[in-house]
């Protein structure tokens, strides 16, 4: 395993993982609280009941995942699959659904099973990404703002059916009301939304400034050179399935984008997968991605504790 730095691991000795838990919530909470990351390595457990158990212990209430950006599969109650991409591909860095309208504040990362070879899920310290984003950068996106564009049902990515969990062409528009999206019905069964955020906010206990968005996963930049031409040729620039923008609708330049990937390199902590891992953090103070890997990795993730935008302080900006 790589060094976690600042990071608490909490060893199990082979204690059951939902009693081990129950048993040291209250340590699993001050590391949160003072580090905003804990690991529990060297539990014993058998399956989606024993992440259960400790999730009770962690006094979770698992959320639904809507929204989506991602295909994933509920195999518990408020138990999903992590992100079902092929495992050649590599997963940016990012914090859970920081492109919507609210997310989870903590998640739960449960490995039932380790990839072969790679497959680590990397975490850095948004804060201290946001240090290292050089001023120019930050200065853009904080004046400009990001706006998120998402397509669904073009056959590349989610149907809208899937990322927001209904049938209900009705029920979509309520959801997007309600959530501060902008939406429009296309040819064709398709979907069209754009949410305008902000690339910074400040964490809602700390106060503290934090790189919080979804820039870097969903620029243009980060598919594979080759995909990205033929997605700009089938679908035009308007029409990927996930993008992001200045909020003005104008292209974030590559550049700009690689500026902020180099911070998250140099900050990103990562460690090997052991069986039975049980890794929690704050989703406001760490981002996470994923390794290329081979084998049968299953990693099961569990999010609580909705954060909703509207209700965050506004942060505190350098002069």
């Amino acid at each position: 395993m790589d060094e976690l730095t600042g990071i608490t691991v909490l060893e199990a000795d082979g204690e059951r993982l939902g009693p081990f838990v129950h048993r040291q919530v209250t340590a699993v909470d001050e590391a949160i609280a003072e580090a905003g990351a804990v690991l529990i390595r060297g539990a014993g457990a058998d399956g989606v009941e024993d992440f259960q158990q400790a999730l009770d212990g962690l006094g979770f209430e698992p959320l639904e995942y809507t929204e989506r950006s991602t295909p994933r599969s509920e195999v518990g109650d408020g138990v999903f699959t992590s992100t079902e991409y092929p495992a050649r591909e590599v997963i940016p860095q990012h914090c859970e659904s920081s492109y919507a309208g609210a997310w989870p504040g903590r998640l739960a990362f449960f490995c039932a099973t380790p990839a072969a070879t790679g497959g680590a899920t990397p975490i850095a310290d948004v804060a201290r990404v946001l240090e290292d984003i050089p001023d120019e950068v930050v200065r853009a996106v904080e004046t400009r703002g990001l706006r998120y564009v998402r397509n669904y049902g073009s056959g590349v990515g989610l149907d809208w059916r899937e990322a927001f969990q209904t049938d209900s062409p009705a029920e979509v528009a309520r959801f997007c009301a309600a959530g501060g999206l902008e939406w429009e019905w296309l040819e064709d069964d398709r979907l069209r939304t754009v949410r305008r955020a902000p690339a910074t906010v400040a964490h809602p206990r700390t106060g503290r400034r934090v790189w919080f968005n979804h820039l870097v996963l969903f620029h243009q930049s980060s598919l594979p050179q080759g995909l990205r031409g033929d997605l700009v040729a089938l679908f035009g620039e308007g029409g990927l399935p996930n993008d992001v923008l200045f909020g003005d609708g104008s292209p974030i330049p590559d550049e700009t984008v690689a500026a902020v990937r180099t911070a998250f390199e140099r900050r990103a902590q990562r460690f090997g997968w052991h069986r039975h891992d049980l890794l929690v953090i704050d989703n406001m103070r760490w981002s996470h991605g994923r390794e290329a890997f081979t084998g049968e990795r299953r990693v099961l993730v569990s999010m609580s504790d909705l954060i909703s935008r509207a209700a965050l302080p506004q942060p505190v900006l350098r002069g």
